[in-house]
């Protein structure tokens, strides 16, 4: 099949919204940066202090970058599958190894190229062989489905509290949240094939919307849990690679969004060769001040 063809079908069918799903990346690349080194500077004993955290002005610029964000993924969303807008979230680590390359005042080091090269061919590749499903061929879930999916995502988000602080801790609460936040994607898209199928009213009244509501501020809050455990090179890729592992087979059970099984042995192998890089990227966004953790177990002893 050629390169034509690929596209055709996958991202070239849906370019809107993967153009929408991409700075929906840059904008939470940014947040997840500047959140991070402020979740650290407002935690105290292994404890999250949130009232502490939204006093800090870089605090509400990673909120405020993450709103955008997530007005964007809707749009995406809504034009384009579930399995190629949330795979898209992982390309913004490039971005987020710039911002902290810029910070640092360090040039990449080879790891660094690598990872970027792995997350954006592995990507890229994914995206042209996967061949997601017309999106105007979904199905809206139904209600017992929608608060199974709700129920899973919540008490997911629930344990990222119980998560202990260090390495451990980190990649637990951040897989919690990952998972959350892809589940949040599908319900998202689910709410919109309600508006889509069976108008305005009906989608503000439906499951979809408001577990997506509730599941979206759950998955927030285990995000800040997850940055709060330790250093972001930890949480970052487990969270990362969580979401749109999450949410491909979310989509696939809510809505019955399918990829091309004549090409697993390409996208399967290109997602795995994404994870790697996405990984690589992640543990190369340190904090800024590699003291700062130190810093933070000293106040904490």
């Amino acid at each position: 099949m050629t390169v034509a063809a690929l596209f055709s079908s996958g991202v070239g069918a849906h370019w809107p919204g993967t153009v929408l799903g991409a700075a929906s990346a840059l904008c939470f690349a940014v947040g997840a940066v500047v959140e991070q080194e402020a979740t650290l500077a407002s935690t105290s004993e292994g404890n999250l202090d949130l009232r502490q955290l939204v006093r800090r002005p870089a605090w509400l610029a990673g909120q405020a970058a993450n709103a955008v964000g997530i007005v964007l993924q809707i749009c995406a969303l809504a034009l384009a599958p579930v399995s190629i807008v949330q795979p898209l979230l992982a390309g913004g680590l490039v971005v987020a190894l710039g911002i902290r390359s810029v910070k640092d005042r360090r040039w990449p080091v080879g790891r660094d190229l690598l990872g970027a090269a792995l997350a954006a061919g592995g990507l890229a590749v994914f995206l042209a062989a996967a061949h997601p499903a017309d999106v105007a061929q979904d199905r809206a879930p139904g209600n017992l489905a929608v608060l199974a999916a709700t129920l899973v995502a919540l008490a997911l988000a629930g344990l990222s509290r119980l998560a202990k602080e260090g390495r451990r801790g980190a990649l637990g609460a951040g897989l919690a949240a990952g998972i959350a936040m892809g589940i949040a994607a599908v319900l998202i898209s689910a709410a919109l094939k309600t508006l889509s199928s069976d108008g305005l009213g009906r989608a503000l009244t439906g499951a979809a919307l408001w577990g997506a509501v509730v599941v979206a501020i759950g998955a927030q809050i285990a995000c800040q849990e997850a940055f709060a455990r330790g250093s972001l090179a930890w949480s970052l890729p487990v969270l990362t690679v969580a979401d749109p592992l999450a949410a491909v087979p979310a989509a696939w059970w809510l809505l019955h969004e399918r990829l091309a099984p004549g090409h697993a042995a390409v996208w399967g192998t290109a997602a795995v060769v994404a994870a790697v890089g996405v990984v690589l990227l992640a543990r190369a966004v340190e904090p800024a001040h590699p003291g700062a953790d130190a810093g933070l177990a000293g106040r904490r002893a």
